[in-house]
């Protein structure tokens, strides 16, 4: 029998009440290992799922995403929030074709996630470390004056380890996104739109003090560090938007690919870019009237 996790964002009072119906309809054709808060922050260690079917929105599903992407588990995002990118099935659809989503007859995408290093001088010893779906941005923060960054890209591959390569620019921040995060942060910073399948990261600054610093796309085997030169009091380091950390003048963040992929599962029905086109009007015709 297919076994199944079952997460839910309880803050969410049409959630508690559509699982009354849910969880015995589900219980007849799964087993549930577990059922879990999204806000419980307890340990998953253990947990044999198939499947982990997540009620929530789309920051349910990139909170869950962190939690598991060591678990071998196949994220099913059902949407109660407002956009539903990632989350994209309804429950009835759910419901509807429960036998071809246990059969895995429908598509399934593994995407990037980013791992992301704060290390402290003198001794580069590390501080903070955290995987996002989404992005890794660092942020000016209060009293907002610009902060100055110096960028090296895989400095393992450089003499000095890149010091005598790297690239300075001043702005309100820099944004670090996997294919999966480049709708999020990144497109609104005037980043590009990259395909979800695509094996890459973009870098997109934030306001920078340049016309010539525009966004670039790497592969994921390649690794960015951030040497903080200048930072104000609240200038800040934030996973997906969930999760925050105070970065000082001296640090370093280091940015890479994970080693591991997060699989989801596709909606056949609403394609990427039917997705993309409908939810957030990508390459909609101008109005006339």
């Amino acid at each position: 029998m297919t076994r199944v996790l079952l997460i839910a964002n309880h803050e969410k009072p049409d959630i508690n009440d559509a699982l009354h119906a849910f969880r015995p309809w589900l219980a007849e054709r799964a087993e549930i290992v577990a059922e879990v808060d999204v806000y419980d922050d307890k340990p998953l260690d253990g947990l044999d799922a198939d499947f982990a079917l997540v009620l929530g929105g789309d920051g349910t599903m990139l909170g869950v995403a962190r939690r598991l992407v060591d678990h071998d588990v196949t994220l099913v995002g059902i949407n109660f929030g407002k956009l539903g990118f990632l989350a994209p099935f309804s429950l009835e659809e759910v419901q509807g074709h429960w036998d071809d989503l246990v059969a895995r007859r429908f598509p399934t995408s593994k995407r990037v996630m980013l791992e992301a290093t704060i290390t402290e001088p003198p001794a580069d010893t590390p501080c903070f470390r955290s995987v996002a779906m989404n992005d890794c941005v660092i942020t000016a923060g209060p009293p907002y004056r610009m902060i100055d960054l110096e960028m090296i890209i895989n400095p393992d591959r450089e003499p000095n380890g890149g010091r005598d390569v790297g690239t300075h620019f001043s702005g309100d921040g820099v944004i670090v996104a996997t294919p999966t995060g480049s709708t999020a942060y990144n497109l609104s910073a005037d980043g590009p739109i990259i395909a979800p399948d695509v094996d890459g990261l973009v870098i997109t600054a934030i306001c920078p003090q340049s016309l010539a610093f525009r966004p670039i796309v790497l592969n994921a085997v390649d690794e960015i560090r951030f040497i903080v030169h200048t930072a104000n009091d609240g200038t800040t380091v934030v996973i997906d938007g969930q999760v925050s950390t105070l970065i000082a003048s001296g640090s370093t963040l280091t940015v890479r690919a994970y080693p591991r992929r997060m699989e989801v599962v596709a909606n056949p029905a609403m394609g990427y870019w039917k997705t993309l086109a409908k939810k957030m009007h990508w390459a909609a015709r101008p109005r006339f009237s």
